[in-house]
C-alpha cells in the first residue's frame, strides 16, 4: 500500500458508449480532485477501476474479460486492487460480485461522488458492499416535471457538479458568487468531446434494459451544459457531441420542449468550439422546429444518426417502438 508522502495512482478502464466515457472523465475529475494520479496502464496503477457495460451480451462479456486481465497485474505489476463501475457493475451488483472474486469491490453509481474515498478504504482492506439490482425508475417521480428538484438526492453519474439554480427573481446579492462546477478531466486529448445533456430513459423498447439501471429521463440544466462546454473549449475540444439516452426528450422536465433548440445557439458561441454534433435523437419525437434549429444554426453540424431498424415498421413494432420508415 502507498505510504503517505507516496502519490496514490489509478487507471480507468472505460468500455461501451460515448456516454460511459463521460462518466469515467467525471470520476477522473472526483479522483484527481481526492489527490489520485491518473496513469494510463493498469500495471503501473495501484487500483483499475473498469467502467463496465451492461447492454448486449458481447459487452458484458467485455467487460468481464478485461476486468479478468486486468486483476492479473495485481500479480506482475503494481497493482493492488481491481474495482469494477459503470452499468454492468450497476446492473448485477451482488450477482456479479459473487461470481467474479477477482474483482476487489463492484461499485455502483451511489458510489460515484465519494470515489476518492471509497478506493482509499479498499486499499485499507475494506470490501464494500455491491449494490443490489434494483429498478432506478422509481427513484424519480413518474411527472418530469417534478424531477429536477428530486433529482439533488438521486445520484446521476455524468451530470457532474450540479448547480442550485437560483430563481431569477431573487433580490440582487442573493444569486450564487459563481455558477456551475465542473467536475472532470479529459482522458483522451482529441479534438472531440462527448458532452452529456441527459441520463436515463422513458422509453420502454423491448430489448433495452437501460432505463432499470440508469433509471428515468432527466435532464441537466443549460447553464450546467454551457459551463462543461466551455470548459472543454478552454481544454482542446473543437467539436462537441451531444449524448444521452433520448436528446429528443431534453427538456420535457425543464418544462420546456424547446430547450435544445435554445441550447443549440448557445453552444456554437462557446470559445474554442466550432462545431456541435446532435446524437441520440428519438425520431418518433423529433419536432420540426429542432430541425430547423439544427439547420439555421451556424456551426450544428448537419448530421442526423438514424438507427437502421428505422427502415422497418415491422422490426420497429417488435422492438416496441413508433415511427416508421
Amino acid at each position: 500500500m502507498p505510504t503517505v508522502d507516496q502519490q496514490r495512482t489509478v487507471a480507468l478502464v472505460t468500455l461501451g458508449c460515448t456516454r460511459n466515457e463521460v462518466d469515467s472523465e467525471e470520476l477522473a475529475g472526483r479522483l484527481a480532485d481526492g489527490g489520485w494520479t491518473l496513469v494510463e496502464n493498469v500495471d503501473e496503477a495501484d487500483v483499475a477501476v473498469v467502467n463496465t457495460c451492461g447492454f448486449i451480451e458481447q459487452a458484458k462479456k467485455d467487460s468481464i474479460d478485461v476486468i479478468l486481465e486486468a486483476s492479473e497485474a495485481k500479480e506482475t505489476g503494481r497493482t493492488q486492487a481491481v474495482v469494477a463501475v459503470g452499468c454492468l457493475a450497476q446492473r448485477y451488483g451482488t450477482e456479479l460480485a459473487a461470481e467474479l472474486p477477482e474483482a476487489d469491490a463492484v461499485l455502483g453509481f451511489d458510489s460515484y461522488a465519494d470515489m476518492s474515498a471509497q478506493l482509499t478504504a479498499i486499499l485499507e482492506g475494506d470490501r464494500p458492499a455491491a449494490p443490489t439490482p434494483g429498478d432506478r425508475r422509481h427513484l424519480l417521480p413518474l411527472t418530469p416535471v417534478a424531477r429536477q428538484e428530486a433529482s439533488a438526492a438521486v445520484a446521476i453519474p455524468g451530470h457532474g457538479g450540479r448547480a442550485t439554480h437560483t430563481p431569477s427573481d431573487l433580490p440582487e446579492g442573493l444569486a450564487p458568487a459563481s455558477g456551475p462546477r465542473v467536475v472532470r478531466r479529459r482522458l483522451e486529448q482529441r479534438p472531440w468531446a462527448p458532452l452529456k445533456i441527459a441520463s436515463g430513459c422513458d422509453r420502454r423498447c423491448s430489448f433495452c434494459a437501460i432505463p432499470m439501471f440508469r433509471g428515468a429521463f432527466l435532464s441537466r440544466h443549460p447553464d450546467d451544459v454551457v459551463a462543461e462546454a466551455e470548459w472543454l473549449g478552454r481544454h482542446g475540444a473543437r467539436e462537441l457531441f451531444l449524448v444521452s439516452e433520448n436528446s429528443t426528450s431534453y427538456g420535457k422536465d425543464l418544462g420546456d420542449l424547446g430547450a435544445l433548440d435554445a441550447l443549440l445557439p448557445r453552444l456554437v458561441a462557446v470559445d474554442g468550439v466550432d462545431w456541435v454534433r446532435v446524437s441520440y435523437l428519438q425520431p418518433a419525437e423529433v419536432r420540426p422546429q429542432l430541425l430547423d434549429a439544427m439547420a439555421a444554426t451556424a456551426g450544428v453540424v448537419p448530421w442526423y444518426d438514424l438507427s437502421f431498424q428505422h427502415s422497418s415498421p415491422s422490426v420497429l413494432r417488435r422492438m416496441r417502438r413508433f415511427g416508421g420508415s
